[in-house]
């Protein structure tokens, strides 16, 4: 096939690492393809380096330079694969209604259990042989007997709608036993009803964003709340919480440069994750993007340029919407996820919860199971108990979502110890370990997030970097928005190689 005709197009550059290549996507287009795209660089652990995003409406054309993050193995071919999966085909109508007949509009739920002793390290290593089966978690339930014996559960999808056929099954299990041992005990049948009616938040479908209509549009939302009487209701306690992380953002519109389009530029600091978590919060209030420039630069900055229409393919005017629109960016790109370590059931154990925003096709943030739990293997610290659920919002006398409400959040839930088995007590320990896994979900370096947190003036614990605490009265809660680098630098080593001396004397 010429190179012109592909859909999907991965080359490297002349002159260019080997880490880089640019992705260059044509396809017809729909609204919330953005996000489809965003998500699977983000799911590959890419950063995206510079874009540029075209489209009539109809078609759009996107060229993409990305960059292999630290430690993520190159799979340049199968990110082509399934790349072409998500993107719209215009080419031949027989194929697209033999395509759309063939696939279920609802992805059949399975429950896939594993059995086994622990090790060091061997949640992070299921969830590796998981995403590399082409699966997807949406619940899971992990439990380690006081003997080491391990029992897991973990309701998923089938990316490739191939459950139950025996093959498949076979080479999901082949997969596990290979990252596990093969003394590895792992069954996968379809999910038992009642353990789905039993999870918060089961009944959410799982779709891609562009075949998904949002449910509040911008205009529908300021009008909820000018009627309520009330400010932003999904982040007025985030934005009193951590209002210097939210200063670094900057998110300006403008409504002179086009008189179809709102301009809409933000500044801040680049971090994994960042073009997913912007155009989800588009998509969430239904608007599309027709052109965009995507800039990273050397010092670390991030630039975007986004010209935006609302659903009726129009420039938002409303001021109230327009601030609106600020405000949800602001907050989507400043806080990502929130991560929290508290002391839990009488201080006995420690509890590391990592909550983010699902998007509007009912899919939780990608990887952030597999990050938390590289993070937590890095640093020596166990887990002995760990649950994935998702949060459902109010909903309306219709069933809907309210609108401007609490957005749905997929949480994911770690019991974690000491290498000694003891819980984590002082903030300093835990500081730490927050500091190591977040970096690790956002891709950034713990002395980077440490320079960043000091220059906007926020208060921090001991050696370990700065932060901010939050939490209800009197627990020894930690945390702080995720932000943005490289985790092999010597602060992030020094600081596991203190805990590992505090550890090893049961300090």
């Amino acid at each position: 096939m010429d190179i012109e005709e592909e859909t999907v197009v991965i080359r490297r550059l002349p002159d260019e690492d080997l880490s880089v290549r640019e992705v260059r996507i044509s396809c017809p287009d729909a609204t919330g393809l953005g996000v489809d795209i965003a998500r699977m660089l983000l799911d590959f652990g890419l950063r995206i380096l510079k874009g540029d995003i075209s489209t009539d409406g109809q078609w759009c054309f996107i060229i993409f330079r990305v960059c292999l993050s630290s430690g993520v193995p190159p799979r340049w071919q199968l990110l082509k694969s399934r790349l072409e999966a998500i993107c719209p085909s215009g080419t031949d109508s027989l194929q697209q209604l033999w395509r759309w007949r063939a696939v279920p509009k609802e992805q059949q739920p399975f429950l896939l259990q594993v059995a086994g002793y622990d090790r060091q390290g061997m949640l992070h290593s299921l969830s590796h042989a998981l995403w590399e089966s082409d699966t997807t978690v949406f619940k899971a339930h992990i439990t380690t007997s006081p003997s080491g014996q391990v029992s897991d559960m973990f309701w998923l999808h089938d990316n490739r709608n191939e459950l139950p056929e025996n093959h498949r099954v076979l080479e999901v299990c082949d997969r596990i036993k290979g990252a596990l041992g093969s003394n590895t005990e792992c069954t996968i049948t379809p999910a038992p009803p009642d353990s789905l009616a039993a999870a918060a938040g089961a009944s959410f479908s799982r779709r891609a964003c562009k075949d998904v209509t949002s449910s509040s549009n911008l205009r529908r939302i300021v009008g909820h709340k000018k009627q309520a009487g009330s400010g932003s209701l999904d982040s007025m306690s985030v934005k009193d919480t951590f209002a210097e992380r939210s200063a670094e953002v900057e998110v300006s519109v403008d409504n002179e440069t086009s008189d179809r389009h709102t301009m809409m530029t933000l500044r801040c600091r680049d971090r994994k994750g960042l073009l997913y978590d912007l155009f989800r919060s588009l998509k969430d209030i239904d608007l599309r993007v027709s052109y965009g420039k995507i800039e990273v630069y050397e010092e670390g900055t991030c630039e975007v340029d986004l010209f935006v229409q609302d659903q009726e393919g129009a420039c938002i005017t409303d001021g109230d919407a327009l601030e609106e629109l600020v405000e949800r960016v602001r907050t989507a790109v400043a806080l990502p996820v929130r991560i929290e370590l508290r002391d839990a059931y009488d201080a006995a154990c420690t509890e590391l919860t990592v909550t983010a925003n699902i998007d509007s096709g009912g899919r939780g943030r990608p990887r952030v199971t597999f990050d938390v739990t590289q993070g937590l293997s890095s640093a020596g610290v166990g887990v002995f108990m760990a649950d994935v659920y998702i949060d459902k919002p109010g909903v309306d006398p219709y069933g809907e979502p309210l609108a401007g409400g609490p957005p749905a959040q997929e949480v994911h839930r770690f019991l974690v110890h000491m290498p000694n088995g003891q819980p984590i007590r002082s903030d300093r320990d835990k500081k730490a370990i927050y500091e190591v896994v977040k970096a690790h979900l956002m891709g950034t370096s713990v002395q980077q997030q440490a320079l960043l947190a000091a220059a906007s003036g926020a208060a921090g614990l001991g050696a370990a970097g700065s932060g901010e605490l939050y939490g209800p009265a009197g627990s020894a809660a930690v945390g702080v928005p995720a932000s943005s680098g490289s985790l092999h630098d010597p602060q992030q080593q020094s600081i596991l190689r203190a805990l590992s001396g505090k550890w090893k004397f049961g300090a």
